[in-house]
Parts: C-alpha cells; sequence; structure tokens
C-alpha cells in the first residue's frame, strides 16, 4: 500500500535520540531524562524593544493592585455664563448650554470603538446600577450636551428604579468622574 520502506541513510543530528513525546507528560514534575522541562526552549537572543515612535497611554501599570485604578479624569458640566459649575437634571434634560462643550474628545473620555461608555450610578444606601451611554458628537469631539442630557436620563431612571426618596428636578449633576478604564460615575448632590 505505501511501497517498500525507504532505505535513505538519516543523518545522526536528525534522528530521535530522546523519548518519544508519548512517553513524556508535561504535568510531571519528574523527568527522568533531564532534558525536558515542559517549556518549550528559549532563545539567548533579547526581544526587541518597542519603537520610539509608539504612543502608549499608561506607562507600566501596577499589577499588584489587582485592578485598573481610576485615571482620576473628570468631566465638568457648567452653564454657560454662570461662576457655579454643576446642572440639574432637569436642566440638563432641557438641553441647556453648557460651556467648554466641546473640550473632551472620544479618545479623552475612553470610549469604546462603538463610542459608548459605561455609567455607574450609585447613591448612598443602595445597590450601583451600571448604563451603556452612547456618544454624539463631530470631527471627534463629544457633545457635551447630547453627553449631559443621556447621563441625567440614567440618573433619573436610576432614581426611580431604585424609589429613592427625592425629586430628581432637585438632583444636580456636577461632574463624571473616571473610576476604572471608560467607566464614569456621576456625582450627585441636592439643592
Amino acid at each position: 500500500m505505501y511501497g517498500e520502506p525507504s532505505t535513505a541513510l538519516v543523518p545522526m543530528s536528525r534522528r530521535l535520540t530522546g523519548p518519544g513525546y508519548d512517553m513524556m507528560d508535561p504535568r510531571d514534575g519528574y523527568d527522568s531524562y533531564g532534558d525536558y522541562d515542559g517549556y518549550p526552549p528559549t532563545t539567548p537572543i533579547m526581544p526587541r524593544s518597542r519603537r520610539n515612535s509608539a504612543v502608549s497611554l499608561f506607562s507600566n501599570m501596577n499589577m499588584d493592585a489587582g485592578y485598573a485604578r481610576g485615571t482620576g479624569h473628570r468631566i465638568k458640566f457648567k452653564r454657560k455664563g454662570t461662576l457655579m459649575g454643576g446642572i440639574g437634571l432637569d436642566e440638563a434634560q432641557a438641553r441647556v448650554r453648557l460651556s467648554n462643550n466641546d473640550a473632551y474628545t472620544f479618545h479623552d473620555l475612553h470610549s469604546d470603538h462603538h463610542r459608548r461608555i459605561l455609567l455607574k450610578v450609585k447613591w448612598a444606601g443602595y445597590n450601583s446600577l451600571t448604563y451603556e451611554i452612547p456618544l454624539d458628537g463631530w470631527d471627534r469631539r463629544v457633545n457635551l450636551e447630547t453627553l449631559a442630557r443621556r447621563v441625567s436620563r440614567a440618573c433619573v431612571h436610576y432614581l426611580q428604579a431604585n424609589v429613592i426618596p427625592i425629586l430628581w428636578d432637585r438632583v444636580v449633576l456636577h461632574h463624571l468622574e473616571e473610576i476604572a478604564y471608560g467607566v464614569w460615575q456621576p456625582m450627585l448632590s441636592t439643592r
């Protein structure tokens, strides 16, 4: 069926001198031949470093913490022409004009490839809820008024879903704070 066996000579450098693969179990801690430790052989060549033109948002992150800490970025909401920061949830839904409306980019907010961020809403004494908020904008700039309106809707839904006994038009949205990469938490207070 396969023809006659080959009589070609195999050089010594190409012959198997150790045990066959079926005789070795990489899970065994004991290697009777001492030439197989379960890991692929390493090369003495040092790996190439990254090019200097490569851009990295974070340098070496501390992996001892077990999680990525918030970046401390803040998205501030302030009515145009006022000195005090923060807008009411009712004002945000009424499309009030905000100062620095195009100050933030999609990259600044660490949005995903669908241009969405996660919003984790919390109120003291209640469980948190996480919302997916789509971002809207032009020329790589986020429309802050649209973001404020969508965040306001999520906060109102949270207050109603948890039956929190407070009028939502008395709640003020001061800013969003990044608690993890792409995850934002609104800082709320009451008037």
